[in-house]
């Protein structure tokens, strides 16, 4: 009977991990045990708003914490590499910015192969970037901005949230398409170069409207442009690069979700399905929604397709620009 007893025990503890692994939203969590979101930048980006808004309501659904670290530095690739040497269990996610594709064709080497060791779960948000300057700054508008760094022998230099990033293509293409000499400065992170414009150790910066979007409206710092194609929804009055400085002028911003390679297609399902649950409700909606941030959810394969497109859409231009290793 103890033989017995003692197999029957073995084998529930072996069903019950493995029910752990398939899906962890699906079976009760082991004490002790959470699921993590890695965000690469520091806390209070965009980025970092997402990923709180969406842990909060995934602990929910799958009755275990769910939580948030944050693991900046090097445009992100930290916390990329932190992901691939995780188990493909569902426990351990990873949010990326637009960057991440970009990357692939900054850096020599990277730690991880961007196509092959990652699982695309979903995208999950669209978000303007917007060109600020601190409330003390001469210029008013996004022309002044061109003009000066024409004139200027040393140029101005801009904040980004780390080389390779959209806000660092957005400065490296206003400076390509305007002959300007604008000078990136990266810091570990959306709020990180917010602090330092702020503190008015650079001329101007790039960030993501909702990363910005409290400073501008308590005054700390003047928006001039949006880099979008159109107008954002939450800074209607602040027009686009294109209207007001450079004619055919846009870069675009994108956040998803990324597991490590060789997920079960049943959890990447699974997933996806309870990042849209999370995300989709009205409460959560409108309170991004009213920081900048338009959800946008997608498909595993239609952000893996995202993410393929927009490495072949930035070659081009990163060769042109000559970009190729120079944040080594």
């Amino acid at each position: 009977m103890k033989t017995l007893r003692g197999m029957v025990c073995a084998t529930l503890a072996v069903l019950l991990t493995l029910a752990g692994v398939v899906a962890p939203a699906e079976a009760d969590e082991p004490k002790g045990q959470s699921a993590r979101i890695f965000v690469p930048f520091t806390a209070g980006g965009s980025s970092d708003l997402v990923a709180r808004q969406m842990a909060q309501k995934l602990s929910d659904i799958w009755g275990t914490p769910v939580i948030v670290e944050n693991r900046p530095g090097a445009a992100g690739t930290l916390a990329s590499r932190a992901l691939v040497q995780a188990p493909p269990d569902g426990r351990t996610l990873l949010i990326v910015a637009s960057g991440h594709a970009i990357n692939e064709l900054i850096y020599d080497k990277l730690p991880y192969r961007t196509i092959g060791d990652f699982t695309a779960i979903a995208q999950v948000a669209d978000i303007p970037n917007v060109l600020i300057v601190p409330k003390g700054s001469p210029y008013r508008s996004a022309s002044e901005v061109v003009a000066a760094a024409k004139a200027n022998a040393n140029g101005l230099s801009y904040g980004t949230a780390g080389a390779g990033t959209s806000v660092h293509l957005a400065g490296e293409l206003l400076k390509a398409m305007t002959g300007g000499r604008f000078e990136a400065i990266h810091f570990k992170g959306d709020s990180a170069s917010l602090t330092a414009l702020v503190g008015e150790h650079i001329a101007l910066s790039f960030n993501t409207v909702p990363g910005a979007k409290a400073q501008i409206e308590a005054g700390g710092v003047r928006a001039l442009a949006v880099t979008s194609a159109v107008r954002s929804s939450s800074l209607a009055s602040v027009p686009t690069l294109g209207e007001s400085a450079v004619k055919g002028y846009e870069v675009s911003n994108w956040f998803g979700i990324l597991g490590p390679a060789a997920m079960d297609p049943k959890l990447l399902a699974k997933l996806n399905a309870d990042i849209r649950k999370s995300l989709s409700d009205p409460v959560t909606l409108g309170k991004l929604g009213e920081l900048g941030i338009m959800i946008k959810l997608s498909s595993p394969q239609e952000f893996d397709k995202l993410i393929r497109s927009d490495i072949d859409k930035w070659r081009p231009v990163i060769a042109k620009l000559g970009l190729r290793g120079s944040t080594n």
